[in-house]
């Protein structure tokens, strides 16, 4: 597997630099732990990084003498990991390749390990085994796409054994891996904890002084934000919003967060691009959000504004008017769309969402959300509810509601991890 997977690595050592730091801890050289009492939560990125909040602060509560180690795979998801848990360790999840994982687990000693969603990687299963440490999979999930694969690899299946105790999102995901093998025992149903980690605004959200400062939004104007996008979305988004204002009679702000901050500069071409294209280079000149903090000369007109830094997203959400989430016109799978619909937002995404598949048919299927086809039915959808506020606020009733709905799974997740760690003496 690691070999399977080492091409892209290195590839992204050798053109992002920020996957060549951390590189001693990815190879197992970290700082070694007292003692066992810790608990290794990891999360493969920004959203399973995220979604262990609740899971980490329900376990402290609970046993206030257990250390947290928290790990990540992607510099951003522990970046995010470092802001949200300043109490904790936090650190780069080994390669998993020759020693590197059990020299990890060697030094940090963990009484437990908890993968959030899904994630096997054999030396650091077999690893874990061999020190008789307890793994769980928590918020577990497993798509299609994922279900397929490892059907196509059977021989890969037994290190599915090595994981103590499945605790999954739904029942599509159990049978699914009840299917490959998987004994019902080592499987519970807990509802996706992603919906306990949002609060769901009951009076509009506070637009953020300073996103509001800097696009300097006037009374009449409207703001169309687009979260975690990836390339070949920001020029699509702002042909489109181009496009609208022509159609709508009214001034649009634009502004979109990538979800990848390292890809900020191909946006701000990408915008450049079209608005110049549009005729429209002076009333929406591009800004950089780093650029206008560092106190650049900000020029004349009604800005755009690119994101190009995390932890920011939830404040350019809380200025929108309409968001459009990501990741979901090109083929990427979608990104999380539950996060501006509880603050409030009325949301598009587009055709392609295979990775939030469960909580875009939820919210389709209680009319909380809207979907796009394609870029043409996107400006479609974005019309729809930049000119009927009324039908965009019930829009954002029915999908809180449906949040509301679904909160619980928290408590289930900890009594079944709980329960574990007492039987196995943790």
């Amino acid at each position: 597997v690691f070999f399977a997977w080492s091409p892209l690595f290195l590839w992204k050592m050798l053109w992002d630099r920020s996957y060549r730091r951390g590189i001693g801890e990815r190879m197992g050289f970290v700082a070694a732990e007292p003692d066992s009492d810790v608990i290794w939560v990891h999360g493969v990125s920004v959203g399973e990084v995220k979604a262990a909040a609740p899971i980490i602060a329900g376990l402290r509560a609970v046993m206030p003498e257990k250390r947290v180690v928290v790990s990540s795979t992607t510099p951003t998801g522990r970046q995010v990991a470092e802001q949200l848990y300043p109490d904790a360790r936090v650190i780069y999840y080994p390669l998993d390749f020759a020693r590197f994982p059990a020299r990890a687990l060697g030094r940090i000693q963990p009484c437990c390990v908890l993968l959030m969603e899904l994630e096997v990687w054999p030396n650091f299963l077999r690893a874990a085994e061999e020190r008789d440490v307890p793994v769980m999979v928590v918020n577990g999930r497993i798509s299609e796409r994922s279900f397929r694969g490892y059907q196509r690899i059977s021989w890969f299946l037994p290190q599915l054994d090595r994981i103590d105790l499945f605790l999954v999102q739904n029942l599509t995901y159990a049978a699914r891996l009840n299917e490959l093998g998987i004994t019902a025992s080592r499987i519970r149903i807990t509802g996706n904890v992603k919906y306990d980690c949002l609060t769901v605004m009951s009076e509009p959200v506070v637009p953020d002084a300073e996103f509001t400062e800097l696009l300097g939004i006037g009374p009449e104007e409207a703001v169309v934000v687009a979260g975690s996008t990836h390339p070949g979305e920001p020029r699509r988004l702002a042909a489109a919003v181009c496009r609208l204002e022509r159609r709508l009679g009214r001034s649009l702000r634009l502004v979109i967060a990538p979800r990848h901050p390292d890809k900020s500069s191909g946006a701000i071409d990408d915008m450049r691009r079209e608005v110049a294209q549009a005729g429209l280079r002076e009333a929406h000149p591009v800004l950089r959000l780093t650029q206008e903090r560092d106190g650049a000369r900000r020029p004349v007109g009604a800005p755009w504004l690119v994101v190009d830094t995390i932890g920011d997203l939830e404040k350019a959400y809380s200025v929108a008017d309409v968001v459009f989430v990501g990741g979901s016109l090109v083929r990427h799978g979608g990104q999380n769309m539950l996060e501006p619909v509880a603050l409030g937002k009325p949301t598009v995404v587009g055709p392609h969402v295979w990775n939030f598949r469960t909580d875009v048919d939820l919210l389709l299927a209680g009319k909380g959300l809207l979907q796009a086809t394609d870029e043409v039915d996107l400006e479609e959808k974005l019309a729809f509810l930049l000119s009927s506020p009324a039908e965009s606020q019930a829009l954002v009733r029915r999908a809180q509601q449906l949040i509301t709905d679904n909160h619980g799974a928290v408590d289930v997740t900890l009594e079944n991890v709980l329960a574990l760690m007492k039987e196995r003496g943790v």
